[in-house]
C-alpha cells in the first residue's frame, strides 16, 4: 500500500528529503514577543551602523548580477523586480540563504533572455518588512512597508511599467494586495505581477487540506491569525483573492503545484482576473509541494518556473512562451 504522503511521481529521494522538511515545519510554531529593529532588519555591522536608519523606514537590498554604484539610483528602461519573501509574515528575511539562492535562479534566467536581445539585465529590489511578532508590528505594518518599498523605486526614478511586483507565498498574498493599495493612491500602476504559491485566502474557507504537502493547514492558520490580529480575514486588504479586479489590473502570471495546500488560492486569483477582464495564467506543476521555489535540490524542474519570468523580456505580453512542466 502506498503512503498517502507520497506522490507517484516521486523517487525515493525526494520523498525522504519532503518527509524531513515536513517534520522540521511541522514543529514549527510562530514566535511573539521580540521583533528586529529597522538597523538590525537592514543587517548593517556595527562597523558601519548608520543613524540614518530610523524607526519608520523600510531596509531594501538590490540584488543583481553585477550591481554597480548607480544601479539603484535608476534609470528608466531598467527592469526591476520587487520581490515580497514568504514565511507567514512572521519569519523570514531577504538575505536569508534561501531567498539569496532564488534571486540567484530568477537572474540567472532573466539574464540569458536579456542577454541574448542586447538589453540591460534587471535587478531585484528586496524589502525587509515588519514581521508580526510584537503588537505594533501587526496589520497593516508589513503593507505600510510594501508600499513605502514601492514608493521609494519610483522616486529613484524607476519606471513603473518596468516594474514587476514578485511575491512567495505570504509575500505572494502582499505581492497581489500591493497593486490593490496603489490602485487607490497618486502612484502609478506596476506593469506586472508574478506569484508563487501565493497564500491568498486568509479565511481558509475553501481549502482542504492535502497531506503530501510540507506544510499543514494548521500552521498557515496560526501564522495568518498573528499577522491580522483583529483585522479581518474577508477584506481584500487581508485576503488578496478578495480583491475586486479590474479589466486595467497587471498582467499576472500565478505558478503553483498540485500537492501545495494552497493552491486553490492560484486558480481563484487567476478566475477573478480573467472574468474581470483581465489577463493572467495560471501554470500548475503537478506533485510539486508549497515552497517548491526553494527547492532546486528537490524538484530540478523548478527551474521552469523561473525561465517563465521571461516574459518580462516580451513587448507583447505572449502566453505560449509559458514553460509547463510535464
Amino acid at each position: 500500500m502506498s503512503s498517502p504522503l507520497i506522490r507517484a511521481s516521486w523517487t525515493p529521494a525526494q520523498a525522504a528529503a519532503l518527509r524531513g522538511i515536513r517534520t522540521t515545519i511541522g514543529a514549527f510554531k510562530p514566535t511573539f514577543g521580540q521583533a528586529q529593529s529597522p538597523a538590525e532588519r537592514a543587517q548593517v555591522p556595527a562597523s558601519i551602523h548608520s543613524t540614518s536608519i530610523q524607526p519608520g523606514q523600510v531596509p531594501v537590498f538590490f540584488c543583481a548580477d553585477a550591481l554597480s554604484e548607480s544601479s539603484a539610483d535608476a534609470k528608466n528602461d531598467i527592469k526591476v523586480i520587487l520581490h515580497l519573501h514568504g514565511g507567514g509574515n512572521v519569519s523570514g528575511h531577504p538575505v536569508e540563504q534561501r531567498f539569496m539562492s532564488f534571486f540567484s535562479r530568477i537572474l540567472c534566467a532573466l539574464w540569458k533572455r536579456s542577454g541574448s536581445q542586447g538589453s540591460s539585465a534587471p535587478i531585484i529590489a528586496a524589502p525587509s518588512r515588519r514581521l508580526a511578532t510584537v503588537p505594533e508590528n501587526l496589520f497593516p505594518a508589513a503593507l505600510q512597508d510594501i508600499f513605502s518599498a514601492y514608493h521609494h523605486l519610483i522616486l529613484k526614478g524607476f519606471a513603473a511599467e518596468n516594474i514587476t511586483i514578485t511575491g512567495d507565498s505570504a509575500g505572494g498574498n502582499l505581492a497581489l494586495i500591493l497593486p490593490y493599495i496603489i490602485s487607490q493612491s497618486t502612484l502609478p500602476m506596476p506593469g506586472h505581477i508574478a506569484l508563487c504559491s501565493p497564500d491568498a485566502d486568509l479565511t481558509y474557507a475553501s481549502y482542504t487540506s492535502i497531506p503530501h504537502d510540507i506544510i499543514p493547514l494548521s500552521a498557515y492558520q496560526a501564522c495568518a491569525s498573528q499577522y491580522l490580529g483583529n483585522f479581518p480575514a474577508n477584506d481584500p486588504l487581508a485576503s488578496g483573492v478578495l480583491i475586486p479586479f479590474t479589466v486595467s489590473w497587471p498582467k499576472t502570471l500565478v505558478m503553483t503545484g498540485t500537492a501545495d495546500n494552497v493552491a486553490e488560492s492560484s486558480r481563484k486569483i487567476v478566475s477573478g482576473i480573467q472574468e474581470a477582464g483581465g489577463t493572467a495564467e495560471l501554470v500548475e506543476y503537478p506533485d510539486l509541494t508549497h515552497a517548491w521555489w526553494t527547492f532546486a535540490h528537490i524538484f530540478p524542474q523548478s527551474d521552469d518556473g523561473l525561465e517563465s519570468l521571461q516574459f518580462l523580456y516580451t513587448i507583447e505580453w505572449i502566453v505560449d512562451e509559458h514553460v509547463h512542466v510535464t
